[in-house]
């Protein structure tokens, strides 16, 4: 019986250690997390995320009441790129009560991440853009492309450790890649990229 309850112990003790080697990020309602360290979010709350840099990306949804009616709002796919170690991190959103407070919102996000004794945890901030029609996108490989950037709240990860889907060949990721890199430029840089292709 006393070896039963050494092992009962033991067993609580590694939980326990596992529960507080980890990071428990807490989101409110708003936040729709879309990928979390490049993978599809599940929707976790509060979400277990390893001790280190981690990177969600997610949308602020909300529903609001204006004139009588309902109105939806769905922000542009924000990254948010953080370092933490052994603590809980809870992320907060301004309420949004205006059209204008929802357009500067979008336009420039204002997010607060602190840890469990309030202190402010600093991290980077920024989009997941995409011009055109928003269905279907593939979130993933466009994280992917995004994190080969030096933009705000990329990993910067060196293509040689960027994977390739079973299903994609190299030329699907360096065709979205030229869409992407495509979007990002301003009329005169697209004028030349197309005399360039021609």
């Amino acid at each position: 019986m006393k070896l039963w309850n050494v092992v009962a112990i033991i067993i609580v003790s590694l939980l326990s250690s596992k529960v507080l080697a980890d990071i428990h990020l807490n989101t409110p309602s708003q936040l729709k997390l879309k990928i979390v360290n490049n993978e599809i979010s599940k929707n976790e709350n509060p979400l277990l995320l390893e001790n280190g840099k981690n990177q969600i990306a997610f949308r602020y949804e909300d529903r609001y009441r204006s004139a009588g009616e309902d109105v939806f709002f769905t922000s542009d796919i924000i990254l948010l790129t953080f370092e933490g170690h052994d603590n809980n991190y809870f992320i907060t959103l301004p309420k949004l009560r205006t059209e204008s407070e929802r357009t500067d919102f979008n336009n420039n996000p204002v997010i607060i991440l602190k840890d469990s004794n309030g202190k402010t945890v600093s991290f980077e901030q920024g989009k997941l853009l995409k011009n055109g029609i928003q269905f279907n996108r593939d979130l993933i490989s466009e994280l992917r492309v995004y994190n080969q950037t030096s933009q705000l709240a990329s990993l910067k990860q060196p293509t040689s450790i960027i994977s390739v889907a079973d299903n994609q060949s190299e030329t699907d990721v360096a065709g979205k890649m030229l869409d992407y890199w495509y979007s990002k430029a301003d009329e005169k840089t697209r004028a030349a990229f197309k005399a360039r292709i021609n």
